[in-house]
């Protein structure tokens, strides 16, 4: 993400390794005019809060912020993979919700010299030259785990091994807090169904998964 202010000069031309996303935008903007966001609440009495920050502190110094959350439930239309994802550090942490189905193939990539050259050879059955299959890439695991200070091309999925299962463990409870803060729909998925007016709120589905 770029940023320029006018009234922040300390620190034009710099790179920072604070991570930001798009959820900071509003903050941001709300910040720069000292505009206070507005008190409402949805979905009963928790009061609605933004999940994002303003980036103006990072302006003038480097900032210690070090985690940032992803979601994505449509590409296109006919594209339903809903994911959600974790960066902390040099970490990165997926959530295939959807995992038990291929991942959606969109028209434009269909068509690239790239896929087709990857349909073609597994098809005739010769190496693709990838360090995935095609199955690979259609059917991932529910969750991935990547160091991507050792393995920027995440392809190494530390998900199960055991020397990272206390990392694992507690990124996971971060992901499933944030969903939790953010009432995101998919907060039992695959294997649950999210009832507000149960207790428990997450109810088994009883789907083997």
């Amino acid at each position: 993400m770029l940023v320029s202010s006018p009234e922040h000069l300390q620190r034009w031309g710099e790179v920072s390794s604070s991570y930001v996303s798009l959820l900071d935008i509003t903050p941001t903007v709300l910040d720069w005019f000292s505009v206070p966001y507005p008190s409402y609440s949805i979905f009963g009495k928790d009061k609605v809060f933004l999940t994002g920050k303003s980036l103006l502190p990072a302006l003038v110094s480097e900032q210690p912020w070090y985690t940032v959350y992803g979601s994505q439930n449509h590409h296109e239309v006919t594209m339903y993979y809903p994911m959600r994802s974790l960066y902390y550090q040099q970490y990165h942490l997926i959530q295939n919700l959807n995992f038990k189905m291929p991942f959606p193939i969109d028209q434009d990539f269909y068509v690239s010299p790239t896929f087709q050259d990857l349909l073609n050879r597994t098809q005739a059955q010769q190496p693709t030259h990838w360090f995935k299959t095609l199955h690979q890439y259609y059917y991932r695991e529910r969750w991935e785990l990547y160091d991507r200070s050792a393995d920027p091309s995440e392809i190494r999925n530390l998900a199960m091994d055991p020397k990272f299962k206390l990392l694992f463990e507690s990124l996971k409870t971060q992901i499933l807090q944030w969903q939790w803060d953010t009432y995101d729909p998919w907060v039992c998925a695959p294997d649950g169904v999210f009832e507000a007016k149960l207790n428990p709120q997450c109810r088994p589905l009883f789907n083997g998964l």
